[in-house]
This record gives C-alpha cells, structure tokens and sequence, in this order.
C-alpha cells in the first residue's frame, strides 16, 4: 500500500512516504544555500511529499542560527529554486511555517500583537505559492509558537485567545482560516501534538478535539507528532524508546477525522511502515532522521532491497544535538550530510593506501578512501570490526549501536576494501610494508587511576566486554556517558551501584535529551550518584574520598575517559602517514567516522 497514490487535499502523491521537516542550518542567514539545494536534492527522488524544514514567518520566531525564513520577499527567488528542484525529482514540495521563541509567552503579547503573527502566517504562505510550492504546513506542535497557545499549562490569558479549549485553540484556527481564505488552492497539513507529555498539559483527548476543529476549519491533513522542549524525547525519540511510541495517538485522531494524518517518529522497519497504512493507523509514512542517514531507504524499499537500508540508529548525536548547537545537520552513519557535492569527488591519482586499525574512524576512512577510486587495505589486530562500538553497544539500550558496525562493514564489502583481521601491524613491519599512504586508527587506552589502592580495578571497557566483578557493592569511578552507562549494565546484573564523580554533576557533555533518559532509568534504579567528589584511596574494602568520607565497596570499575594511542607516534613527523579518531583526539564516534571520511577529501 505505501507504493499506492495519496492525496492531501487537492495534490496527487506517487507513495505513501513524506520527508518530514527537519531545521539543517544550512542556510545563508535565512536564505537558500547551495548546500540546502544538494541536501533536498539528493533526498526527494523517492518521497510523495517533501516537507522542507521549518521556515521563520517573522525574525521573532527565528530560533535557529541558520535556519530557513520566509519571512520577507526576498526569500522567494531562493525558495523557488528550491522547489523547482523537488519537482524535477518527482516529489511534491510543501513548505513548514513556524515560529519559535521561548524568551516569551503567550500573556505577553496583545490582541493586535497575535493577529499581527497570524498574518505573518499568512503572508509566508503567499510566498509559499509564489515560490511554487503545492503545500503548506502549519507548525502547532512541539512547545512552538502556536502550541504554547493551545497548552492549558503555558497559555495563561485570560481573554478570547486563553481559558477554555476554543480560547486556547483560537490563534491555530485563525492561522489556518485566513491562510485557507488567502491561498485557498495550496493543501494545508497541520502539524499538531498528539500529547505534550506534561503535568497538565495539552493531551490526546484535546488533540482529538483539535483535530475535528483543524478539519472544520479546512486542514486537508493532519501530521501527528508530540512532546514540547522539556519532553522533546517523544518527537525525535532516542535509543531506549520503543519503536512507534506516538502510534496509538495517531490512530486515535484518524480514527476521529476524515483527512489523511502522516505518522512520525521511529516508526521501526519497512514490515512496520507497511503495517501501519495497511493496519488503518495512518495514511503517509513520515520519516525525518531515515532519510538524513541513508537518502535512498526508501528507494531501496521500491526496488524491494529493504536489506540494505540503513535503518537510523536513533543516537541523535549529530542531527539534533549538533543543530541545537547551531551547528549544520550531520550523521553518525552519514558524514556526507549538507556536503554531498564536497564528497562527490573521483581521486586524480590511484593510490594504495593502508589502514591500521578497524575502529569507526578506520572503516570509514577506508570505505570512502576506496569510494574515491583508491586502492585500500586494513588491518585489524582483533578477530573483528568496530572497534569501541563493539562495546558501546553493549549497555541497555544501545544496541542500535551495533547497526553502526554492520553498515560499515557492508560499505567495506561494497567498495572493495581488502580486510585483514587478526592481523597486528608493528612498528617494524610497517617499515617493510609498500604502501603510497598510511592511516593510522588506532584509537586509544582508558586512563589510568593514580592513587593509592590495594586492588586493581576493573576498566569499563573491560566490564562491557564481559569481565563482570564478582562483588555485589560497586564503585563506578567517573560520571561521564561511559560511567553512567555502565552503572545501569550492572545495576541490570543485580549489582547494588554507587557513582562517583569527580566534578559537580554528572553527564556533563552528553546531549541533554539523552542525559536525562539515562538519569531517569538511574533513579528509577535507585543509583546513587555523588558529586564533587575525589576518590583519593581505596584499602581494605573501603573507599575513601574528600578526606575523610568513606564507603564500603566490593570491587571498583574505573571510567575517567582515555588518552590517544601512542604506538606509531615515530611517524607523525612523516606525510606519508595520517593519523585520525581517537589516536589523535579521543572524541565520539561521530566524530571519528567524521574524521575518516574527511581524511578523503584530502588524498
């Protein structure tokens, strides 16, 4: 059913699957760039309906530093450009108008003030149309502009736009009468809450009362997603959500109104898209993240290879957390993200290249060293691939993780890269060894505890690779990911757990979403993290820290993050040898399979 046609008011869709909107900080201060035109290009080929991201109506309502406006005229010539370049692919173009800016509240604005923003709405749909685009999407969800108005626990006014529901729904219903007035032949989507998931908040029951009054009022469909700033885990939901959280909710509304709704958020595998038209939970497949990861997922769901869709790992360590930070949209999985034509590139002269060490950095350089046209063979010491992800994926929760290792591993085979495992490369050997370039990927060593003890503890790394400690009180030295993630693997073996940590509080270079996932399991778990601590000795059973502070532990397991591997490091005066990940600079994944694509743009 998802290669069927669909409709959305009065535009015809080849397939059930929409590109859903997601702010990429490509753009050049609000207006399209180069880089947005080969994102969207290289992702609409495929889709029904392309969704482009979230455009500011007014600079009010601007929140992300390089986000897409459409907030003046100007912004018309690039929009079209990029519209036509959706419709030359076969997609359908609609474009999200949105305002955002959580410095203020709904009572702080004035009646004239609110019916000014609904004719910005306006206004941007008529550039819309201008710019060529078939549809529009309103944006009413996810603790933005229009939903704090619809937000019983937010929306404190006491006038016509607050109090009851149809106070509180006024402003949405305003937006979409006047821009269906105003440009009554562009389909209008709505993009609402199913829930906010807060104390007294907007819930599924006035979600299913807005979505009658939306289609009252014209909608021609309804896009369900969820959650607000503080609860954002049910809109771009992480690893260690369930698959379809929001799918009950999208059925309850379509079950209540007669125009398609678009179902969003981690909605599983191909069977599960599928399942869930064919099911009657929804009528268009919308996937976000899917698409940012593997652009052709869902080509490869047409020409019936499902088994090569990289499915998206659900880490959100470099699409959500780096546009938060105001960074352009990237991907684990994907480095290419935003920069399509930079890696587009076939290599002048063919080389052959040698990679030391399997690791993400060292499977990435060498699959796009060898995607470049190079001639590429690594070495791996151990019995198999992925380096530190082998264990990354180990703890609850993660083991999408493990998706990572097996991509790579296919993009390996696809571009020819000669694998050698069991194999370690010496200083020495490496002397004898005939190659025009050498990487080396080596990663790096936990560091070590240098105080006074009486044991030797255990390392995480080792933990996670299946070395449990026989004691049943734990002292997990070091509140970082790893700690943290390693307390909640023990807490799951049975074992009573206690972190300690050196500086005021814990997690502090995690993504905020999943740090407070993990701290919720934590406590639900009854951990007992301390802060501001400093471990200064372990004897006899007890650890001792802050002087005189002592408590009683069976064993220690140590995760006070790690130094770069130094085995080659004879070699870093030589260009023929390159170093990258964490042999270099210990960072995350994503920057060591970032830094090994990289690596082939410059040879």
């Amino acid at each position: 059913m998802l290669l069927n046609e669909g409709r959305i008011g009065n535009i015809r869709l080849k397939n059930r699957f929409v590109m859903l909107p997601t702010v990429t900080n490509l753009s050049n201060d609000g207006f399209v760039s180069e880089k947005e035109i080969n994102y969207y290009d290289r992702r609409s080929k495929d889709v029904g309906l392309v969704i482009v991201e979230a455009c500011y109506v007014n600079k009010l309502g601007k929140f992300f530093k390089n986000q897409l406006g459409i907030d003046d005229d100007d912004k018309i010539e690039g929009l079209k450009r990029l519209a036509d370049v959706l419709h030359r692919n076969g997609a359908k173009a609609a474009v999200q108008l949105a305002m955002h800016n959580p410095k203020y509240k709904p009572s702080d604005f004035t009646v004239e003030d609110i019916k000014g923003f609904a004719k910005d709405f306006v206004d941007a749909a008529k550039r819309a149309k201008k710019a060529g685009f078939d549809a529009i999407e309103l944006h009413f969800a996810h603790g933005w502009f229009v939903n704090q108005f619809l937000s019983p626990n937010v929306n404190t006014r006491d006038d016509e736009y607050g109090g009851d529901f149809n106070g509180r729904a006024r402003f949405a219903l305003e937006i979409l009468n006047n821009v269906k007035s105003e440009v009554p032949d562009m389909a209008v989507i709505c993009r609402i809450n199913g829930s906010d998931y807060t104390d007294g908040g907007f819930d599924i029951n006035e979600s299913i009362k807005l979505s009658r009054l939306l289609e009252e009022h014209g909608a021609d469909a309804i896009n369900v997603s969820s959650g607000v700033g503080s609860t954002s885990e049910y809109h771009i939901s992480p690893m260690g959500i369930d698959d379809r959280p929001l799918i009950a909710h999208v059925k309850k509304i379509k079950d209540s109104v007669s125009i398609p709704v678009i179902a969003a958020d981690k909605l599983g595998v191909a069977a599960d898209w599928e399942n869930i038209v064919r099911q009657g939970y929804a009528d268009f497949i919308g996937i976000a993240r899917g698409l940012i990861g593997d652009p052709d997922c869902i080509g490869k769901y047409i020409e019936g290879k499902v088994d090569e869709i990289k499915y998206c790992i659900h880490c959100n360590q470099a699409c959500i957390a780096y546009i938060q930070k105001g960074l352009p949209v990237s991907c684990m999985m994907n480095p290419t993200v935003g920069r399509e034509k930079e890696f587009d590139t076939a290599a002048k002269e063919k080389l052959n290249v040698a990679v030391i060490g399997g690791g993400p950095a060292g499977m990435a350089a060498a699959i796009y060293l060898a995607r470049k046209g190079h001639n590429v063979e690594l070495f791996e010491k151990s019995d198999s691939l992925g380096g530190q992800l082998k264990v990354a994926k180990v703890p609850p929760h993660k083991s999408e993780i493990g998706e990572v290792i097996h991509y790579l591993e296919a993009d390996l085979k696809k571009y020819g890269v000669k694998v050698n495992l069991n194999h370690e490369v010496t200083c020495d050997k490496l002397k004898n060894m005939n190659y025009d370039k050498v990487i080396f990927a080596t990663g790096s060593m936990p560091k070590k505890l240098e105080i006074e003890m009486d044991i030797v503890p255990l390392k995480a790394i080792d933990v996670l690779d299946g070395k449990i400690p026989q004691g049943q009180s734990i002292a997990v030295i070091g509140g970082g990911l790893t700690g943290l993630e390693t307390a909640e693997y023990l807490v799951q073996k049975g074992k009573s757990v206690i972190i300690i940590e050196a500086l005021d509080d814990v997690g502090k270079n995690m993504f905020p979403m999943l740090r407070k996932v993990l701290l919720n399991r934590l406590k639900k778990y009854n951990v007992q993290i301390i802060t501001s601590a400093k471990v200064e000795k372990i004897t006899g059973g007890k650890l001792v820290y802050n002087n005189d502070n002592i408590i009683d532990i069976d064993d220690v397991v140590v995760a006070i993050g790690n130094v770069p591997d130094n085995t080659f490091k004879e070699f870093k005066k030589d260009d023929k040898y390159y170093f990258i990940g964490d042999c270099k600079n210990v960072a995350t994944a994503v920057e060591a399979i970032r830094d090994g694509a990289e690596l082939s743009l410059v040879i």
